[in-house]
């Protein structure tokens, strides 16, 4: 997945390349496409800080301001409209909005029928206690340490790969303490019993902006499961080019990166490597 992010960033960049050096998304025709003429309106499911989260009445996070990118591209104003994760394809289907965000979708609900427009991977990251104790800063260093997992998550299907990469590589393999419960996951390492824990995306970035948290993520240590962006009705339509090229615009300009960074958000995380 890697490989595929680092070649669609290439020829996202060459494409606008070739538009020229003023080019912008906005040459894409959408009068007679959107809900709402010269309004782009985006479905958005609350999806945890940093992403996409409601503060002093007002959304915020790196999905806002991506769907606040995509508008200014083309010249359009904004409307948000804040929907139950459950609702959020119905009112796409139902012609209610232009785009919607898939990260609050499960995996094979997004993939079903949707044309994704990517900007984001998540997935697994490894959570070590602030200052490091252990002196943890990479899968190479936990051989023969103790870390903790959700039972039957993604995130214990990665610490078990990570265990058995360590054993193939003649090290001594991580002893993996699985809880049935999240909420008791972070306990042996915020004790001290273990090294790191494993746990997906939104929980992990959660974690770590939290000022009270006692956790850091340990970049670099991560497992992409999925790509997660804007979901629109139809590939190939004028809507889904628009974004498109918005969103290559954004990765061009340096924008995407700005959002990135001021969202807090991990490079780990970019669906665009360089």
């Amino acid at each position: 997945m890697r490989s595929s992010r680092s070649s669609r960033a290439f020829c996202l960049l060459a494409f606008l390349l070739c538009l020229g050096s003023g080019a912008a998304a906005h040459y894409v025709r959408l009068d007679e496409d959107l809900v709402t003429k010269g309004t782009l309106t985006v479905g958005l499911g609350l999806s945890g800080r940093p992403f996409a989260y409601r503060e002093g009445g007002e959304l915020k996070g790196f999905e806002v301001e991506m769907a606040r990118a995509v508008a200014a591209a083309h010249g359009l104003e904004l409307e948000i409209v804040q929907l139950p994760r459950a609702e959020l394809r119905t009112a796409l289907e139902a012609g209610e909005v232009d785009a919607i965000n898939t990260l609050p979708l499960k995996q094979e609900a997004q993939a079903e029928g949707l044309a994704l427009l990517p900007y984001l991977a998540v997935g697994d990251h490894m959570l070590v206690l602030k200052g490091n104790p252990f002196r943890i800063n990479g899968a190479d260093d936990l051989g023969g340490r103790t870390v903790a997992v959700t039972g039957g998550t993604s995130a214990e299907v990665f610490a078990r790969a990570l265990s058995d990469d360590l054993q193939a590589a003649g090290r001594s393999k991580m002893r993996i303490h699985s809880f049935p419960n999240h909420r008791h996951t972070h306990i042996p390492v915020s004790m001290g019993h273990a090294a790191a824990y494993f746990v997906h995306t939104v929980s992990a970035i959660a974690t770590t902006r939290d000022p009270e948290s006692r956790m850091m993520l340990v970049e670099g240590v991560f497992r992409a499961e999925r790509e997660v962006g804007f979901a629109v009705r139809d590939k190939g339509s004028n809507i889904h080019h628009a974004i498109e090229h918005a969103i290559a615009a954004a990765v061009a300009t340096g924008r995407y990166d700005r959002i990135v960074a001021e969202s807090g958000l991990p490079p780990d995380l970019s669906a665009f490597k360089k």
